[in-house]
């Protein structure tokens, strides 16, 4: 007592102080680290267990498709004409053949149980009454498959258990027809998802052991254990009880949704928390090796500290005389302007307070807008006529609007994750649109398709499907946003539209063709050399136009290339296949619109047919170059040129004929443009400038491919 008296008179050393300032600083940080660890352990656990609900997920999802595969085969066996026909001995047949394939008796029955075909006994054997615990059910009507559970055996490595399907016939239950599956067949899929250490089986709906991973034959087919599920955790599905040796377990359970049975995994909770202790021993070890090193760095700073603080006491009977305080002279700061700091950091802390109020209350107010600003999206979004959504950057949908639950009856974006994409895509179009996002999304890139859906109604439906990659103020990826429009009202109106385009093309080509006929039929009387060749120009001038006409008619009149239009006008005066050409022609690509397409066609061919007549197509060695340019500098002009060489010497005619006042004014006017035609002595020229419009609908040529045929050019 007299000793912490002495102590509290005389106060504590600065090494104390230092060392409780140490462990003062380092103890909120190893308590905020204990705190963590806690944290952790319970994340770790929770992860631990949705790690061991996956595992055992996997198993009920390999018996789903076990008996799924199952079920596939009876009901294409149910389906026979055989047994329509009660052809029961041809049955037998294919069912022992199916049996040999798949290594699994098959048996028929009647709803009374009688059995008609039975894989197991020689054939024409006589055969029982049986009976299965789903019987009445199924004869019952229903048309879903139906699954058993234990079904015991003459021998303890006998038990089955029974998938069957019922076989109808003008909608009624004529007959049976099941699988009888060794319980043994359980094992090997149980076993494929086993984990070392662990415990893993299969019960059926009342309890009984299917399928034990290790082996333990004693217990197939007796009840579950009790003690297993004594306390539920936090995790759906995942219980804490004792095991047949009364020690403490972890058990994680999962049904299956087909047959309805439970498959469980036992694990010891000395497997569970064996890495949480090492954490512990670990944190423990640094904890006191953190405390021994700043106790040591705090003695050795004290010895620094204390001898200045000494000097500075020792000014106290100087400062009480009045006498001058010598300076202290200290590596510490602090030490020597102690007076003048403590008020400057008295104003300092209060300024950081009154910018600490300030920067909170900013922060409330940027809180605030970005609630604000979400739920405006959100609103937006669930009232946008369109389907949007948002992924990750796992490519798992984060987000969609409530339009998904108004076209597929799906609220939720975990609802439409993984597979399930399945439901709502057309099948067809699945494996496209699936290779098409995930090149996008490898790559980072905007997509867009057009794809079929099914919605709630069973309706097929095509969304326009497009998504953008979203990233952050740092480049840093985050997903795809994207919209998908309900485009079936549109891809079918524009179905409508062609049929109405392909049907006047059809009457424009059957009023081209009575055309032809009046005149032929008004000029028929008509006799001599200039008759005739009015004839012939006036019906080479419509085939002409017809055959300009196919080239906007393969385009639905939304314009036509050039190169097409040049290459259609020259095709009837070129030289024969297997001839070298007589033609020249060179330019780059540019599209047309109608107008302009059918006046440059009339222009090329009457040009052609004065060539073939007069110029240089009118003997051996003659050519004609055919040659333009694009300026697209301000407006987009063509400069096309057409020059003949090689043809006999030319000169201007004496009289204006038909086809020349046909290019150099009404083609001028009809392009609003400039023709020139030029005869000069090696040959004839002509040169056409004139502006092309703008793309504007020229460019819809997608739009007026099938929907499917769209896909698939915006896939590859």
């Amino acid at each position: 007592m007299r000793a912490l008296a002495r102590i509290r008179q005389r106060g504590f050393s600065t090494q104390v102080y230092l060392v409780a300032l140490v462990i003062a600083l380092i103890g909120p940080g190893l308590i905020f680290t204990a705190i963590l660890l806690v944290r952790y352990a319970g994340t770790e656990r929770a992860r631990f267990e949705q790690d061991s609900r996956e595992t055992v997920r996997g198993i009920a999802l390999s018996v789903d498709r076990d008996t799924a595969g199952l079920v596939s085969v009876l009901q294409t066996l149910a389906t026979s004409p055989r047994l329509k026909d009660n052809e029961f001995e041809n049955f037998d047949a294919q069912a022992r053949l199916v049996r040999d394939a798949i290594g699994l008796d098959l048996l028929l029955r009647r709803p009374d149980g009688q059995q008609v075909v039975n894989t197991a006994v020689p054939r024409a054997a006589p055969l029982p009454r049986s009976a299965l615990p789903f019987d009445r059910e199924l004869a019952t009507g229903t048309q879903r498959a139906m699954v058993s559970g234990f079904i015991k055996g003459m021998q303890p490595g006998d038990a089955t258990y029974a998938v069957a399907v019922p076989v109808l016939s003008d909608g009624s239950v004529t007959h049976i027809l099941s699988f009888t599956v060794p319980i043994s067949r359980l094992e090997g899929l149980v076993g494929r998802e086993a984990i070392a250490g662990w415990t893993t089986g299969l019960s059926d709906r009342e309890g009984l052991v299917l399928a034990r991973v290790p082996t333990l034959d004693s217990i197939i087919g007796t009840p579950r254990l009790a003690t297993l599920r004594q306390h539920q955790t936090a995790t759906p599905g995942v219980w804490e009880g004792k095991d047949r040796q009364s020690k403490p377990v972890t058990v994680v359970e999962a049904r299956s949704r087909l047959t309805g049975w439970t498959a469980a995994a036992v694990i010891p909770q000395a497997l569970v928390e064996a890495r949480l202790r090492n954490w512990i021993w670990a944190f423990c070890g640094f904890g006191l090796l953190v405390l021994a090193t700043s106790s040591i760095l705090a003695v050795h700073l004290w010895s620094r500290v204390s001898r200045p603080l000494r000097r500075l006491a020792a000014t106290g009977p100087a400062l009480a005389r009045g006498e001058v305080i010598p300076r202290i002279t200290s590596p510490i700061h602090e030490i020597r302007r102690l007076g003048d700091v403590l008020a400057e950091a008295s104003l300092r802390l209060r300024t950081r307070s009154d910018e600490r109020d300030r920067a909170l209350a900013e922060t409330e107010r940027g809180l605030s807008a970005l609630r604000e600003s979400e739920a405006r999206f959100r609103h937006m979004a669930d009232s946008a006529p369109a389907l949007i959504w948002m992924t990750d950057e796992t490519a798992q949908i984060s987000f969609a609007n409530m339009h998904f639950d108004h076209m597929f009856g799906l609220s939720t974006a975990a609802q439409i994750t993984g597979d399930d994409w399945r439901r709502i895509i057309f099948p067809e179009d699945y494996e496209i649109f699936s290779t098409l996002f995930g090149n996008a999304f490898e790559n980072r890139v905007p997509f867009q398709a057009d794809v079929r859906v099914i919605d709630r109604n069973g309706i097929v439906r095509w969304l326009r499907c497009e998504g953008v990659p979203r990233t952050d103020d740092t480049g840093n990826f985050l997903g795809y946003t994207g919209c998908n429009v309900d485009i079936t009202d549109a891809k079918r109106a524009a179905e409508h539209q062609q049929l109405l385009i392909h049907e006047l093309n059809h009457r424009v080509k059957n009023t081209l063709a009575t055309v032809q006929s009046i005149a032929g039929q008004s000029l028929r009387r008509l006799e001599g050399a200039e008759a005739s060749a009015a004839r012939g120009a006036f019906e080479a001038r419509l085939l002409a136009l017809a055959r300009v006409h196919n080239v906007l008619t393969r385009e639905s009149w939304d314009g036509a290339e050039l190169s097409n239009v040049v290459a259609d006008a020259i095709a009837p005066l070129d030289a024969a296949e297997g001839q070298r050409s007589r033609f020249h022609v060179s330019g780059p690509a540019l599209r047309l619109p109608p107008r302009l397409a059918l006046s440059i066609a009339m222009a090329l061919h009457e040009l052609g047919t004065n060539a073939v007549k007069y110029g240089a197509l009118s003997q051996e060695g003659g050519t004609v170059t055919i040659a333009w340019t694009v300026d697209r500098e301000a407006e987009t002009r063509l400069n096309l040129r057409w020059s003949e060489q090689g043809g006999p010497p030319v000169a201007p005619p004496t009289r204006t004929g038909f086809g020349s006042r046909l290019i150099e004014r009404s083609l001028a006017r009809e392009l609003d443009g400039e023709v020139r035609l030029v005869f000069a002595a090696t040959g004839v020229i002509c040169t056409i400038e004139a502006p092309v419009p703008p793309p504007t609908l020229i460019e819809r040529k997608a739009g007026l491919i099938g929907p499917r045929e769209m896909l698939l050019s915006r896939s590859a």
